[in-house]
């Protein structure tokens, strides 16, 4: 298992920003090499993402699935997916911290497997590409903050559904 971390502090309350991580049509804008998310239910994405580590570009259908949503505080995601010889499995959190100036602090984690051809990359090459998608993300979200683009909150977390991840 491989163990994920980082922040990223915005110019926007987390009220706002809350709005921005839970709304699909944003989420898909900014999530790199993401070409769809559907919402299946409140609760329940599917996506198909393209993902590359050195020379491993695997394009993965996706499953997620809402497990909390405190809103505007802490989204917590249990996902998983699978591309041609390649396969993962992770639950990610994000908690949303006001630092009490009208910024917002987002800390956020994320515990996963991965085997296949991309496992083969090793840890260090994963973490690189990892933090530097996650920090894309987080960059990409701000700026349609920063622009004013339109976003609904539109995720719920699912009814008696817990996120875990076994080693």
């Amino acid at each position: 298992m491989m163990e994920f971390e980082g922040e990223f502090t915005s110019n926007h309350s987390r009220e706002e920003l809350w709005n921005y991580f839970t709304d699909p049509d944003i989420l898909t804008a900014c999530a790199p090499g993401c070409d769809e998310i559907v919402m299946e239910s409140p609760s329940e994405l599917a996506a198909v993402i393209s993902v590359g580590v050195g020379s491993v570009k695997p394009t993965f259908d996706v499953d997620m699935v809402v497990t909390q949503a405190d809103e505007p505080e802490t989204l917590r995601m249990e996902v998983g997916g699978n591309a041609t010889r390649n396969s993962f499995d992770a639950v990610a959190e994000m908690n949303l911290h006001s630092n009490g100036d009208d910024t917002t602090t987002a800390h956020w984690s994320a515990q996963t497997n991965v085997s296949g051809l991309i496992a083969s990359m090793g840890q260090r090459a994963l973490g690189s590409v990892s933090t530097r998608l996650v920090n894309n993300f987080f960059e990409d979200l701000e700026a349609k903050a920063d622009e004013g683009v339109s976003a609904e909150s539109q995720l719920q977390a699912k009814e008696g559904a817990e996120a875990s991840i076994d080693d």
